[in-house]
């Protein structure tokens, strides 16, 4: 009786509390059943690696020339780097030394060509990659949307699926602007044709935003988009939407140096190669500053977004992108709900033809772990998707084969002489083991599915884990008592 008693009241606080979190916090919906976007993204690793190029091209010029070789030029070229000699030089033992990321892959006279080695280039690869993947969890949490989907597919591709969000330009935008924000000194600005005389391998030509004006700026960035703690939208003196920014320490000191040395000179705010804005500067500026330029409230608040979550590391390309509406999701919940209620019927109907009363406790652990399953899925933040309806019900069907098992077993004590409690007793713990080698199964291939599985498998991977989980406890667990309740009530028919 204590027993009795114990699993009573256990049972009593499960559906308690199942109930509570069912009413207290809705479901997350997937793309599938909310509506939203869904986009295949393409990060353009080949720009990636040309930008690493470019960079390392700086400083390779610059130690050489430290190391007393005389320099004529080095330039990027396609696929690798292009070092112009005066005269013959010891460039292998400055790679070992500095640069041991490259190896020279030919020579000719005094001009070498240089690249980086394969297995540089695998990584540098794999880091454009997930560090895209990174960006794009940033500013999609920025955005506030509930569960999104960010997943690499393939080598080089990532999936993107936001629910509930429907501006698929706005999404765009946000996702797929680079957001690379560069604080250049500037030496001089006027005509494109004026300017190009005047470059240098230490000076670069930027167009404004408007493509009105060019300006001749130093490469080397005073500040970049790395230095930024925060970003959010504020007004500039004349009330237009700007962004203000806020800079870590080691970004404020670099910041406070060059701006207190260059009092007088403009510096250009440069986001994406393009001139925003070409300030001069008045004082000493430390920790923080503010971009203006012609923006919107909507465009102001979008880069004050991007900027906060970092700068892409590279171009990205739309391969495939759509828009689900919310009435193709409002379908697919109604047509699951209606085969969720019909199977459960239908199931219901054959448990008490075959196993009379005995049936109606097989259908109350149907109903328990149906109402557990519901509610891990909402306590754990799981999303519920069209497989993961199906995933439901198919641990409908499943979760009743435990009770199944254990019926015929007390069905076959009962035909060998015994009485209903110790029938009870003996089919249910001989049966057990068989039942809980079904379950662990179960579990191994869900967890197998959601390890290596992607969207809608990971979907359906989910409601098995824990519908296999709930029906161990409802079905398995719960079993015995429920047959020990109607054997109390005099009921026990099997």
């Amino acid at each position: 009786m204590k027993n009795f008693y114990t699993n009573l009241g256990l049972l009593l606080f499960l559906v308690a509390l199942s109930v509570a979190i069912v009413l207290y916090k809705p479901m997350n919906l997937g793309l599938d059943l909310r509506g939203g976007i869904s986009m295949v993204i393409q990060p353009d690793v080949s720009y990636a690696i040309e930008q690493e190029y470019q960079r390392l091209s700086r400083d390779l010029y610059q130690k050489l020339r430290e190391e007393g070789l005389k320099v004529l030029d080095v330039v990027v070229e396609e696929n690798y780097i292009k070092v112009e000699l005066l005269e013959e030089g010891a460039v292998p033992k400055v790679l070992e030394k500095h640069f041991p990321r490259f190896e020279v892959k030919k020579k000719e006279a005094n001009t070498y060509f240089l690249a980086l080695k394969d297995q540089e280039l695998f990584q540098l690869k794999e880091g454009v990659i997930s560090q895209t993947v990174e960006v794009l969890r940033k500013r999609i949490d920025e955005l506030g949307v509930v569960q999104p989907v960010i997943t690499k597919i393939g080598q080089d591709r990532i999936l993107v699926e936001l629910p509930g969000v429907l501006d698929l330009e706005r999404a765009k935008s946000i996702i797929g602007r680079t957001a690379l924000l560069e604080l250049k000194l500037v030496v001089e600005s006027g005509r494109k044709e004026d300017l190009e005389s005047k470059l240098t391998p230490e000076l670069e030509l930027l167009p404004s935003e408007d493509g009105s004006e060019w300006f001749l700026v130093e490469k080397v960035a005073v500040i970049t988009g790395g230095d930024l703690k925060t970003a959010y939208t504020s007004q500039d003196e004349f009330g237009r939407p700007a962004v203000s920014f806020e800079l870590t320490d080691s970004g404020a000191n670099k910041f406070a140096q060059a701006t207190e040395k260059n009092i007088g000179r403009r510096l250009a705010i440069v986001l994406d190669k393009k001139v925003i804005s070409a300030p001069v500067i008045r004082s000493r500026i430390t920790n923080m500053g503010q971009i203006t330029g012609q923006f919107t409230p909507d465009e102001a608040k979008e880069l004050a977004i991007v900027l906060r979550a970092g700068a892409l590391p590279t171009k990205i390309d739309f391969l495939q992108e759509s828009v689900i509406g919310p009435t193709l999701g409002r379908d697919a919940i109604e047509q699951g709900i209606k085969a969720g209620v019909l199977g459960y019927l239908l199931l219901a109907l054959i448990l008490v033809l075959r196993y009379k009363s005995s049936g109606v406790t097989a259908n109350l652990s149907i109903i328990l772990n149906a109402l557990m399953l519901w509610a891990g899925m909402v306590l754990l933040g799981a999303t519920l998707t069209l497989p993961g309806i199906a995933g439901i019900i198919l641990n409908m069907g499943i979760a009743v084969d435990s009770n199944v098992l254990i019926f015929e077993r007390v069905k076959e004590e009962l035909r060998l002489g015994n009485s209903p409690r110790k029938a009870i007793d003996l089919g249910y713990k001989r049966s057990l083991n068989a039942v809980f080698d079904t379950h662990i199964t179960l579990l191994v291939a869900a967890l197998i599915l959601f390890q290596f599985g992607s969207g809608p498998v990971k979907g359906f991977a989910t409601t098995l884990t824990l519908g296999t989980i709930a029906s161990f406890i409802s079905n398995v667990y719960f079993a015995k008592f429920f047959l020990e309740m109607l054997y109390k009530l005099r009921l026990f028919r099997i």
